[in-house]
């Protein structure tokens, strides 16, 4: 949704302007954003961002899982958004859930910052990466190494798709029926070691199938 406002309020105030002010045109622009990504980022986000060219980007929290899980009625089924996506046991066990693209894009950032690869590979991965993880003679010690070798380059590139994921700058593209590959535009694509996110439906859910 775009709006075009002007830069004029009509108010009352103590203090008069002068009559040669000009009303400076600008564009705000609103982007829905994941209401669970402010846990899984690194930092602070920000609900507002001013561009350089002086647009004003304000975002806006959604819940992405609105919807019945599949196959289920009204009457008896519990919907996804009251099951969360990720909790912690007593013993300390974490688990994940990924009922979305943007759920795995979560988890993969958070698990990678807190150097989480255990369970990554055990949860999130897809099991045709791990296998050829594990037909490559390396399996999780593989994985786990090259999570920790790229891990800055990732960090880098799960930061700017998770800020620009509902914008031009991340492109979505359909990997077959059951999949999507979330890829930053081409001219982001020169910053990043890594620009590419593919993202698989199994019937344990959404996977991470690969970085690129």
């Amino acid at each position: 949704m775009h709006l075009r406002l002007d830069r004029c309020v009509q108010a009352i105030v103590l203090l008069s302007l002068p009559a040669s002010v000009a009303c400076t045109p600008y564009r705000i622009e609103y982007h829905k954003r994941p209401a669970f990504y402010k846990e899984a980022s690194e930092k602070e986000l920000l609900d507002e961002v001013v561009l350089d060219d002086g647009t004003v980007v304000r975002f806006v929290e959604s819940d992405v899982n609105n919807t019945l899980p599949t196959g289920s009625d009204d009457a008896g089924a519990t919907r996804i958004n009251d099951m969360e996506t990720r909790s912690r046991a007593n013993d300390g066990t974490i688990t994940l859930r990924a009922f979305s693209p943007e759920h795995v894009l979560g988890h993969a950032k958070r698990g990678i910052r807190e150097r989480e690869y255990r369970v990554l590979w055990d949860q999130l991965l897809a099991e045709r990466t791990k296998a050829a993880y594990l037909e490559n003679g390396g399996g999780f010690e593989a994985f786990a190494e090259f999570c920790e070798e790229n891990r800055p380059a990732m960090m880098e590139t799960f930061n700017r798709m998770g800020f620009g994921l509902f914008s031009p700058d991340v492109v979505q593209d359909a990997l077959g029926a059951d999949g999507i590959r979330y890829r930053l535009h081409p001219r982001l694509a020169e910053q990043f070691v890594f620009t590419e996110f593919d993202v698989i439906r199994e019937e344990s859910g959404m996977k991470w199938a690969m970085i690129r």
